[in-house]
């Protein structure tokens, strides 16, 4: 009994890990752009689970903070993780300030989406977990 409780321990210990480095991420703000001055809030690092889909929600905002409607947000994999990922939709435009799109890994480890938004293109990191199968 005793090794069963120290391993559930560790298994939280572990769990709790995982999850602590991204409640402490703050959203990364980009901007202005050119030539509207827009600002953008791009979405917290992110987890995922191998096959499963990621939401991805950028924010928009104007220079007073405001949510801004009809702007073009481009979502893109870099070629390096091209051939493991994809976003879909990959050109948003916002509504009510906010633009989303759907990540899906075929494979696990260290992927990335830049995302842009006029003249400003920046990359938001997601660890992806799970077991890569062996052909």
């Amino acid at each position: 009994m005793l090794s069963y409780i120290s391993r559930a321990r560790v298994l939280l210990l572990l769990l709790g890990w995982g999850v602590l480095p991204l409640s402490g991420c703050q959203p990364t703000v980009i901007g202005p752009t050119t030539p509207s001055g827009y600002r953008i809030i791009l979405p917290e690092a992110s987890q995922a689970l191998r096959l499963h889909p990621l939401v991805l929600t950028v924010r928009v905002t104007d220079a007073h903070g405001r949510m801004v409607d009809d702007v073009p947000v481009q979502f893109h994999i870099p070629p390096a993780w091209a051939a493991m990922a994809d976003v879909t939709p990959a050109s948003v435009t916002t509504q009510q300030g906010q633009a989303s799109t759907t990540f899906h890994a075929r494979t696990a480890g260290q992927m990335a989406v830049e995302i842009t938004v006029e003249d400003r293109t920046d990359t938001v990191r997601i660890n992806v977990l799970g077991e890569t199968p062996r052909f």
